[in-house]
């Protein structure tokens, strides 16, 4: 296998869901990656750290007014829905061609802009100060790290991330997740192919589109094709698939009955 990606990374302390493309299927990177995530966090309140996790140098705030739950759960509402947030300077974002932590290590660090996120949901699943234990549920490129930094600060003690595990991406949970001494053991038992997800479910937030054998094979030569009103979705990207749900690549509604090919994965 000579082509090998995943589709959004993680923190180097965090564990959880890294979803892995392998061969023509690294393709689809970009609309795996766009799929809502879920992580647990665990976070102390009453210290600050300069990466906003455990990995970094912390400070005590010192003495510092417990909040209360209610007074948490107050707060976290605050970032619920869309909302601005600058990334940590501690992070993989490039400034003019540099990973953003490599300037932070050296003191180069150059501020970076905030970015539009949206939050679903963010709870309070344990409290007991100064653990919180929150469940949040995103958009892509959102910083868990930063909620918390900014939920410290609102609150006037500090906050950082000690523990953070994705549970989801898409609609791929950590009930389908494999860890690397399972997949070795597959692999060394002829039984890799068992632990490939299907695309139906990888793209399964993506509406779908099944082709008869014409239309399909003008589909995969790079020619639009006619929509009928069976197939109509809202969606601009929709995924391709055959009479007998084999997978055949990604289209864009082009109008109302037309769609084009955008990739073509099979032919």
């Amino acid at each position: 296998m000579r082509r090998i990606g995943h589709c959004g990374t993680l923190d180097p302390s965090s564990t959880g869901v890294l979803l892995v493309c392998l061969g023509r299927f690294t393709r689809l990177n970009e609309w795996l990656s766009a799929g809502e995530k879920e992580y647990r966090a665990v976070l102390i309140l009453g210290a600050v750290s300069d990466t906003y996790d455990s990995q970094g140098s912390i400070s005590s705030m010192g003495k510092v007014e417990v909040p209360g739950v209610d007074t948490l759960r107050d707060r976290l509402q605050e970032f619920k829905g869309a909302i601005q947030q600058i990334p940590p300077v501690f992070s993989a974002l490039k400034v003019h061609g540099v990973r953003s932590y490599k300037l932070a290590r050296s003191n180069r660090a150059v501020p970076l802009k905030p970015r539009r996120v949206h939050v679903a949901a963010i709870e309070v699943i344990e409290y007991q100060f100064p653990q919180l234990v929150i469940r949040v549920v995103c958009s892509k490129g959102t910083y868990i790290r930063s909620l918390a930094a900014d939920l410290g600060s609102r609150l006037g003690c500090g906050a950082y991330v000690q523990e953070l595990r994705r549970l989801r991406v898409g609609n791929l949970d950590l009930s389908r997740a494999l860890k690397l001494d399972r997949i070795r053991d597959a692999e060394m038992e002829g039984r890799l192919e068992q632990c490939f997800i299907p695309p139906h479910e990888a793209l399964s937030g993506l509406p779908s589109v099944h082709l008869e054998p014409r239309r399909l094979m003008s589909f995969v030569h790079g020619h639009s094709v006619h929509l009928s009103r069976a197939d109509a979705h809202t969606g601009q990207i929709c995924a391709v698939y055959d009479l007998e749900q084999v997978f055949y690549g990604l289209g864009r509604r082009e109008g109302e009955e037309e769609l084009r090919p955008v990739k073509v994965l099979r032919n």
